[in-house]
């Protein structure tokens, strides 16, 4: 039954707003989500249920309303995977990363996924922009250099932002 909810809020979505269309696949997908209610209720009040089974579906009646918000609100994503992805990295990786009780460590991780996640937003390839930004502290006597602004996509104009969305393969480094 999940699966046809999130086929039908697909359809809905890729379809025009206030479209014949998409007022049927949403008068479909509200339908689905009341024979879901109707079996759910259904399976709370079997005593005879699996207790774990009980339990899920228990838990369903109680958040109901949280579960379902993607219906009347369309921009609201119905999981949280794509969330749940972007930040598996760091929860695999915390543990690696100079020791996971490391304040230091956790401030390095803390920055670099900052870094990282704002390269990813404005699309730029975060080699070449990592490449060229430690180019620059080296030419700066390894240190920061002094005026950031060409390292900021917000401060960036056309050009440097295509530049730094571009891949650049370096001689003698082997992507693969």
């Amino acid at each position: 039954m999940i699966g046809q909810l999130y086929r039908l809020n697909g359809i809905r979505m890729k379809t025009c707003m206030g479209s014949p269309e998409r007022a049927s696949t949403h008068h479909d997908l509200e339908r689905a989500l009341q024979q879901m209610a109707t079996q759910c209720a259904a399976g709370v009040a079997n005593h005879e249920l699996f207790p774990p089974a009980a339990k899920v579906l228990q838990s369903m009646t109680s958040h109901w309303s949280g579960l379902t918000v993607f219906v009347a609100s369309p921009w609201v994503a119905m999981d949280n995977n794509t969330a749940e992805r972007d930040i598996r990295g760091p929860v695999v990786g915390r543990k690696n990363f100079y020791g996971s009780g490391s304040e230091v460590s956790a401030e390095l991780a803390a920055t670099m996924y900052s870094v990282l996640a704002t390269m990813k937003l404005w699309g730029l390839n975060a080699r070449t922009w990592l490449a060229a930004y430690l180019q620059a502290c080296a030419d700066n006597g390894n240190q920061p250099p002094e005026n950031i602004n060409a390292f900021l996509p917000w401060q960036m104009d056309a050009k440097r932002l295509a530049e730094m969305r571009a891949c650049r393969v370096q001689e003698g480094f082997n992507s693969s």
